[in-house]
């Protein structure tokens, strides 16, 4: 019996640690280039330009508010690499909430090793709920917005080789805005890898399977 609890206490291990922690480990090898959003506006939110936005909403004259719907954004390419990268269409989605709300797409570009590449953009958004959102930043809360990108940039080793030396970038950020419509992090928002933050969520999953099993194995 003890032989027993010993081989189901192996496996019970193997299966909630180790093959979890290859699984994340094989997703992170890719120590990619890095990406920041150094600006985010959204001119909707700055109550600097509406000085008499919370009279209009107290006296319930929401119409007479003019929204600007635009997103502007400035993005701050890293190549930490020793090779130069070609990057193809960069795909970029801002969500608010759950729901998508523009989308862009950065023109492929060329990068040297170890340079930064910069891009200043303005994007209209749509479906925002814009009076919700001006009703928040108006008690001195904040909003957020999502950033997503997904590119497919290639390396270069003498040559680009096709689809053969590309490999996938999927990326995102939240973006904290105030009533200045301004991000309110002061330092850059590095967007950080989707898979990886999956792997976060495995990693404090399977210590609670771990120890479910081993109770099950001996009680």
């Amino acid at each position: 019996m003890k032989c027993f609890h010993l081989c189901s206490l192996i496996f019970v291990i193997a299966t909630t640690i180790v093959v979890p922690l290859a699984i994340i480990l094989s997703r992170s090898h890719f120590n990619g280039p890095r990406c920041y959003i150094k600006e985010f506006y959204v001119p909707a939110l700055d109550l600097s330009l509406n000085p008499n936005i919370s009279d209009n909403y107290n006296n319930n004259n929401k119409n007479t508010i003019i929204i600007n719907p635009c997103l502007f954004f400035d993005l701050a390419f890293h190549n930490i690499l020793e090779s130069d990268l070609l990057y193809g269409d960069v795909n970029l989605t801002f969500s608010y909430g759950q729901s998508a709300v523009a989308n862009y797409i950065v023109p492929s570009f060329y990068q040297t090793a170890g340079k930064t590449y910069y891009r200043r953009e303005v994007v209209e958004s749509r479906g925002v709920p814009w009076e919700t959102a001006l009703q928040a930043v108006l008690n001195r809360s904040t909003v957020v917005f999502r950033v997503d990108l997904v590119a497919w940039p290639s390396y270069y080793n003498g040559e680009f080789r096709g689809d053969s030396e590309k490999k996938n970038l999927t990326i995102g950020a939240y973006v904290q805005i105030d009533g200045s419509g301004m991000k309110v992090e002061k330092e850059d928002i590095r967007l950080d890898s989707a898979a990886s933050q999956r792997g976060l969520g495995i990693m404090f999953l399977f210590p609670s399977l771990l120890v479910s099993s081993l109770h099950c194995l001996f009680v």
